[in-house]
C-alpha cells in the first residue's frame, strides 16, 4: 500500500520549510509535549520556538513529514532516518529527517542543507592569515592525514566540503565515504555508508584503495577498524581528510593511542589537526543591542574559531619519544601557532564577536580590555 499525501498539511510543512529558509535555520524541530506541539528552528547554533501548533495535528504532521522522507508512517514505535529535497526561490533544499518516538508522540528534526551555503571558499570561513598560509600548505601535501576536531554541531563538515572545493582539480582523483553524503559535488566519487547491508566505514576504505585515489575524505572517525584503514591510506601514499569527536588535540592524541593505533604510526602519518568552533557575530544592524532583524538576540551570522596545528619533525619526535600529549599547546605557543582562545579574543577585540558568546563556545574565556557587547 503507497501512503498518501495530504495536501492541506503537506501546505502547512512546506509554510514552516519556508519560514525555516528565510529565518537562516539549519534544522527544524517538531516536538511534542503534554499538551502542545511545538516548532523550534536552530538559528546560529541557538535553537528558538518559532510556533506552537494543536496537539490534534501532532501525528498527521509528523506521518507527513515521513511521507515525503519515504518513511514507514505506520511504524511510531522505533527512530527513522531518510531525506527529501525541496525546491523554494531558484534554490534545491535536501532536508534530512530523523524521527524519535517519546512519550508524548513522535518529535522530528529536520536538517536543512543547501549546496551553495556549504560550499564555501576557505577564505570565508573565519581563518587568520597566518592560519590559511598554514591549512594551504596542509591539504596541499602529498600524503598524510588531516583530522578536523570539535563538537557536533561545531562546522567541521562544512570544513571539510570547502577543502575539497579547494582541491577538486582534473589530476585529483578524490573519492569520499559518508554517513550521510550531505552534499553532492560533480567530479568527485562519494560512497553512502550502509550499516544494514555491512558496508561500514572500515569496509568501504578497503574499497576505496582500489579505485587509485589521491585524496580520501572518510566523513567521520567512528572506530578503530576506520581510523586504522585511514592511516593505511595515508602511509601508502595518499592525503587522507576526516573528523573526530574530541575537543583538544591532546586528547585526540591520546584517543588514538588508546585505540591501538602505534604510536610511530601516529606520528608518521599525521600532518596536521584543525580544531573547530563556530561562534555568533554581532548583529551590524543594531550593533549587539536586539533588534527585529536578529530576534533580539544582539547576534546574525556566524564565523568560525579555528586552531590549525601543523604536525612538523618536532611534534613528530614529542611524539615518538612518548613525551605526554599534555604539553603540546606548550610547544605550538612556542613556535607561534595561534590557539582557539586567542584567535577568539582577536574577534572579540575587532568586534565580531562578544565575551558572553565565546564563553558559551568555548566554555572559558580570559576577558580582553575590552568587549563589544559590554560598549553598546
Amino acid at each position: 500500500m503507497v501512503d498518501k499525501i495530504d495536501y492541506s498539511q503537506t501546505q502547512l510543512i512546506y509554510s514552516v520549510f519556508q519560514n525555516a529558509v528565510e529565518s537562516g535555520a539549519s534544522d527544524i524541530h517538531f516536538d511534542p509535549t503534554r499538551d502542545k506541539f511545538l516548532v523550534c528552528f536552530r538559528i546560529d547554533g541557538v535553537l528558538y520556538t518559532i510556533d506552537t501548533f494543536n496537539k490534534e495535528i501532532q501525528n498527521e504532521i509528523v506521518s507527513q513529514i515521513k511521507v515525503l522522507a519515504q518513511l514507514d508512517s505506520i511504524e511510531t514505535r522505533s527512530p527513522q532516518d531518510g531525506h527529501f529535497e525541496w525546491a523554494f526561490a531558484g534554490r534545491t533544499y535536501n532536508l534530512r529527517v530523523s524521527t524519535f518516538p517519546t512519550i508524548y508522540g513522535e518529535a522530528a528534526v529536520l536538517r536543512i542543507l543547501n549546496r551553495e551555503d556549504n560550499l564555501m571558499p576557505l577564505e570565508t570561513l573565519g581563518f587568520t592569515a597566518p592560519q590559511l598560509e598554514i591549512l594551504s600548505n596542509l591539504i596541499h601535501q602529498p600524503q598524510g592525514i588531516i583530522l578536523m576536531t570539535g563538537p557536533s554541531g561545531s562546522g567541521k563538515t562544512t570544513l571539510l566540503y570547502s577543502i575539497l572545493r579547494a582541491l577538486k582539480k582534473p589530476e585529483n582523483n578524490i573519492v569520499t565515504v559518508e554517513d550521510p553524503v550531505e552534499l553532492q559535488m560533480e567530479n568527485i566519487r562519494q560512497m553512502q555508508i550502509n550499516e544494514g547491508i555491512g558496508l561500514t566505514f572500515a569496509k568501504a576504505m578497503k574499497a576505496i584503495l582500489r579505485q587509485d585515489p589521491d585524496i580520501v575524505m572518510v566523513g567521520e572517525i567512528r572506530d578503530a577498524d576506520t581510523i586504522q584503514m585511514a592511516m593505511q591510506a595515508a602511509l601508502s601514499g595518499r592525503l587522507v581528510l576526516s573528523t573526530f569527536h574530541t575537543f583538544s588535540t591532546p586528547a585526540l592524541i591520546i584517543r588514538l593511542l588508546e585505540m591501538g593505533i602505534p604510536t610511530s604510526v601516529v606520528a608518521h602519518t599525521l600532518v596536521g589537526v584543525v580544531a573547530v568552533r563556530l561562534a555568533r557575530k554581532i548583529c551590524p544592524s543594531c550593533k549587539g543591542k536586539g533588534c527585529e532583524s536578529c530576534r533580539n538576540s544582539g547576534y546574525a551570522g556566524r564565523t568560525g574559531v579555528f586552531e590549525v596545528l601543523p604536525f612538523d619533525e618536532q611534534v613528530k619526535s614529542h611524539i615518538l619519544e612518548g613525551k605526554s600529549p599534555s604539553l603540546l599547546p606548550k610547544l605550538f605557543h612556542e613556535k607561534g601557532i595561534e590557539s582557539l582562545e586567542e584567535v577568539a579574543l582577536k574577534k572579540i577585540l575587532e568586534g565580531i564577536t562578544t565575551t558572553e558568546e565565546i564563553a558559551r563556545v568555548l566554555g572559558f574565556v580570559s576577558p580582553p580590555t575590552s568587549s563589544k557587547k559590554s560598549e553598546t
